[in-house]
């Protein structure tokens, strides 16, 4: 399994796969958040990581991340729409997200990880804890709508 920054080859290929986790997602704000986090430089402050299986495989699996601050615990690396659409060995793709997700923890100078997950990704919730995450509050969403 590879886990790599998205480049700009990724954009179509990882639509369908964050449109499977997030059904309405539309092709126009995809497109405009992914572009933005092509064009950043390395070490940005977020960014988006794609797992496959080789180095020129179709993805396989995704997550955004986002370097925040928090008043209990500093420096935080904010995961969000973690993926894995893989068959055979969907543990792995997450397995390997989780320890590249660390990895870019590390590399920011974050004590913290804080993955939101939606309430029916089980597997997801399953991988994180064998890593060591555990559950630390909820999130609560209010939508606007114009």
């Amino acid at each position: 399994m590879v886990v790599q920054p998205m480049q700009i080859g990724d954009l179509r290929p990882l639509f369908p796969l964050i449109q499977a986790r997030d059904p309405g997602l539309v092709w126009s704000r995809w497109q405009a958040y992914a572009k933005r986090i092509v064009r950043s430089k390395p070490g940005a402050r977020e960014g988006i990581l794609v797992a496959r299986r080789g180095s020129r495989a179709l993805p396989c699996g995704a997550a955004c991340y986002r370097l925040d601050h928090d008043l209990r615990f500093g420096r935080i690396l904010t995961v969000e729409h973690l993926v894995a659409l893989d068959l055979f060995h969907p543990q792995a793709v997450r397995a390997a997200l989780a320890a590249a997700l660390e990895g870019v923890a590390m590399d920011l100078g974050c004590d913290v990880i804080r993955a939101i997950l939606p309430e029916d990704d089980s597997d997801a919730v399953d991988e994180l804890r064998r890593k060591g995450h555990h559950l630390d509050g909820r999130t609560l969403m209010k939508h606007f709508y114009q």
